[in-house]
């Protein structure tokens, strides 16, 4: 089995030596979530009824996964509509996608905490996995817990994401964040970089596009987090580095996407989060996908092909 990695950062060009490009003070966080607000998610959903729009939606993903021996599981609806899916309650490999849930589990309870958001995290060089350009580049091995939830989401840095999974308690905590937000497919089982391992048949650390679409919705548009917790997410993740050829390929022109990119072991590549376009109401995606080829490359232009049919047909 050749080496996996998780969500394989493009990286902006930014020189990682410069701690300064990870901060933002309270105000810039503010002030780049000027964005309004969608209602709370339902606790159970319905699905859309499927008219022509739908079956052709269906009939393309399924020509797409015919085309690329990749299998696609999708969940995206808008405020006020029950969402679209398609595979949505199968189970995907979650790997980076957690990285949104471990920050919100952070800002859930410290939002408004600065000094716990100063407070410094050191960490040993043998603690340094695979796929962590920003924590690699600290060469003091000291970051403040902000600087790690800037890492890890606008960077998918695996160190930063296990660092902060020890804050919470561990990676079970994810499951149990999961499910106390009405989303009961969702776990954890391991730490970095094993946890994207993808094998298949193998549930830990699982979750499915229906649930990731709700706690995603649920977190960045709904009421699981303060107002400043959710300025804090969305700022950290409208500015994400890694969705360019994932969903960030799939956008129209004008609209924002705050998203999560994540990719592992057997071609495993993902993406999820809200798009907003002036004169629509947010459309909230998640698009995972699996392969049973140990070989598969990670192909960012699944998700990015799957996103571009979604948001065509939903917005």
């Amino acid at each position: 089995m050749k080496p996996f990695s998780s969500s394989q950062p493009e990286i902006r060009p930014f020189d990682p030596t410069r701690r300064g490009v990870l901060m933002l003070g309270a105000s810039g966080l503010l002030a780049t979530t000027l964005i309004a607000t969608g209602r709370p998610v339902a606790a159970e959903e319905k699905q859309h009824g499927k008219g022509p729009g739908l079956r052709r939606l269906d009939r393309a993903l399924s020509d797409l996964e015919s085309e690329t021996g990749v299998t696609i599981g999708v969940a995206a609806g808008q405020h006020g509509r029950g969402p679209y899916t398609y595979r949505g309650g199968d189970a995907f490999p979650m790997c980076s996608l957690f990285k949104t849930l471990v920050v919100a589990r952070l800002l859930r309870d410290h939002a408004y905490d600065d000094e716990f958001w100063k407070r410094r995290v050191s960490f040993r060089e043998d603690q340094i996995v695979e796929n962590s350009i920003i924590c690699d580049a600290d060469e003091d091995r000291n970051m403040s817990v902000e600087e790690l939830a800037d890492a890890a989401l606008r960077f998918s840095d695996n160190t930063a994401g296990n660092l902060l999974l020890e804050l919470i308690g561990g990676p079970l905590q994810i499951g149990a964040y999961a499910t106390s937000l009405g989303a009961r497919s969702t776990r954890l089982d391991r730490w970095e970089p094993e946890l994207n391992e993808a094998i298949p048949g193998d549930l830990r650390d699982t979750s499915t596009p229906s649930d990731i679409r709700k706690l995603y919705e649920t977190v960045l548009l709904g009421e699981a987090l303060s107002t400043l917790g959710q300025a804090r997410l969305r700022a950290w993740m409208l500015r994400n580095a890694t969705a360019g050829k994932r969903l960030g390929a799939a956008l129209p022109p004008g609209s924002e996407l705050a998203d999560k990119t994540a990719a592992g072991g057997f071609g495993v590549v993902s993406d999820a989060g809200v798009v907003w376009q002036e004169g629509h109401t947010p459309l909230t995606i998640a698009v995972m996908t699996r392969t049973d080829d140990a070989d598969a490359p990670n192909d960012n232009s699944v998700v990015a092909r799957a996103g571009k049919l979604i948001i065509e047909e939903l917005f």
